[in-house]
């Protein structure tokens, strides 16, 4: 079945249990962010809140209650013994990638998106408690910094990422929703990358135009390998070089050196892969057996990459 292009995508939050009150949360900050119900700064409020009032009310309890406490055979505290701040953020974040796929690229609420997560950032520091250290009293708490180390979710991204692309997915079939859902998923995430919330451009699938050996530019790349299957892959690796700021971003981070570390799976940006994806776009744009509107948008893409180089150069 085709998919709108320019409307938003269902939203599923499958991975949360509705009869748990913590779950039932963060479904309700979800599903504010993508209906608009709630403004961004208010759902940023609202999450930091459930955080410290969870961990903090739960490590009151394990404080009143010592000898409710549970150990494992090594004598550790058991997760469900401590007060998990960093469990609470990890549950809402589990679900958070799928709300990036949802809405298209600069679409008001891949925006309320994007405003939500620099809300977080923006809140004056602080810390909530997490777990005792190995051996130490219970009043003896570990504390941890909220939304201000910049390395969140990485992870949940990366999964996020496998849940719409693999082997079979449809992405190579025009206008299906695993295409455009790929597409608004690349856009968030460049968003989300150049915000500093969460170094999530090794999710970037610019490394799946790259090609599959030594000779470039070939449309024989890693997830496709003719000019009639590759569309999909095109237009959402597009979305990190054909808006301005996305553009100069990547353009930044690959002048940081000439090649990317091959010991590193993560590492992507290098001023070696630079050149090679501009020469892709560039055979994307100029093969007539590629569809017109894959064509045109590896042509911006090609247009935009000489012109931040232009005006990062002069």
């Amino acid at each position: 079945m085709a998919a709108e292009k320019d409307e938003p995508m269902a939203l599923t939050l499958d991975l949360y249990e509705d009869d748990d009150a913590n779950s039932q949360f963060c479904k309700s900050i979800m599903q504010a962010l993508a209906d608009g119900s709630r403004a961004p700064s208010q759902a940023a409020t609202d999450l930091d809140a459930w955080v410290m009032s969870e961990s903090s009310c739960k490590l009151r309890d394990i404080l009143e209650q010592p000898d409710l406490i549970e150990k494992n055979d090594d004598g550790r505290v058991v997760r469900s013994s401590i007060p998990n701040a960093s469990g609470y953020v990890d549950h809402f974040f589990q679900s958070f990638p799928n709300l990036c796929s949802v809405f298209p690229p600069y679409h008001a609420g891949q925006t309320r998106i994007i405003q939500f997560l620099e809300a977080l950032m923006a809140m004056s520091e602080h810390q909530a408690p997490d777990s005792f250290p190995d051996g130490g009293a219970l009043g003896d708490v570990n504390m941890i910094p909220l939304w201000s180390n910049r390395g969140y979710s990485t992870e949940y991204f990366r999964i996020g990422a496998d849940a719409i692309r693999y082997p079979g997915s449809g992405i190579e079939t025009p206008g299906s929703e695993s295409e455009v859902r790929w597409r608004n998923y690349q856009s968030t995430m460049a968003r989300i990358a150049m915000t500093g919330f969460s170094d999530c451009g090794f999710v970037s699938t610019l490394r799946d135009i790259l090609p599959s050996g030594k000779k470039y530019p070939s449309f024989n790349v890693r997830m496709a390998s003719t000019p009639e299957n590759i569309g999909g892959y095109i237009q959402a690796a597009a979305q990190w070089v054909i808006w301005p700021d996305e553009v100069r971003y990547v353009y930044q981070q690959c002048k940081k050196k000439e090649k990317v570390d091959k010991k590193n799976p993560r590492d992507i940006w290098s001023m070696e892969n630079w050149g090679i994806w501009k020469a892709q776009f560039q055979l994307f744009a100029e093969d007539a057996r590629a569809d017109a509107g894959v064509r045109e948008l590896a042509n911006t893409a090609v247009a935009g990459m000489e012109e931040v180089e232009e005006k990062e150069e002069s």
